[in-house]
């Protein structure tokens, strides 16, 4: 079962922090409900609920697609909601020396937000990875990253793409959906980033480079996208 945002739970989604690349992970009382489930959203606007269903839904909106699953979807209206923190999806997994021999991963560390800030250099580019090319993390018109957005370095996104790994593994996705655009934001001396190991979740083993921007980038820091992997 699928559910989207109505436009004001959108709007307010997008002003929350993503909880990793591409989604956010809430706790949510229905309108009509009496206690609060656990739901996954998707570029605040498919939200999932995140029960003993979720990995059928995650084949399911495989198979349907994401515009139609958003089209097909009833509006989904919370009592209150609030963001849950990462750490609760953590899971016990190990990292295999292949994995990390052959698809150049990494293993162990903290995830980024669990990191110290450092500075950018105003010289470092980073790539946010989607399947949706209308990336709502991504102001457009100011050309930045919204503040509480994740990305990854563009050297992690190339060894992604050399070494053929599957970036929904590297990148602990909960949409299975085929990452098909890659964004090019190189941010200011100013801005601020933290860097960490991205950590198991959803079945998917991690270990890529994620990068979190608490307070987003500054203007005209976005400088392009491209198809995945060109």
């Amino acid at each position: 079962m699928f559910y989207k945002a109505d436009f004001d739970l959108s709007y307010d989604l997008i002003k929350l922090p993503e909880s990793g690349l591409g989604y956010q992970f809430l706790s949510g009382m229905r309108k009509d409900g009496y206690r609060d489930d656990l739901f996954i959203v998707y570029n605040a606007e498919l939200i999932v609920p995140f029960d003993d269903e979720f990995y059928e839904s995650k084949r399911e909106l495989l198979s349907e697609g994401f515009t139609r699953a958003v089209k097909d979807a009833a509006y989904l209206r919370f009592q209150k909601y609030n963001l849950v923190p990462r750490s609760f999806l953590k899971e016990s997994r190990v990292l295999t020396e292949s994995k990390k021999r052959d698809n150049k991963r990494h293993s162990g560390g903290k995830g980024a937000i669990d990191n110290p800030l450092e500075p950018a250099d105003g010289r470092e580019i980073f790539v946010r990875l989607s399947a949706y090319e209308n990336d709502r993390r991504i102001d457009f018109q100011s050309k930045r990253l919204k503040p509480g957005t994740y990305s990854t370095t563009n050297k992690d996104y190339m060894d992604c793409v050399s070494y053929v790994d599957d970036p929904v593994d590297r990148y602990a996705l909960p949409n299975d959906e085929t990452i098909k655009w890659a964004f090019y934001i190189q941010p200011k001396v100013n801005d601020t980033l933290q860097r960490g190991i991205v950590q198991p979740a959803f079945g998917h083993d991690g270990g890529g480079i994620e990068v979190y921007f608490a307070n987003g980038t500054s203007v005209s820091t976005y400088l392009d996208k491209s198809p995945y992997g060109k």
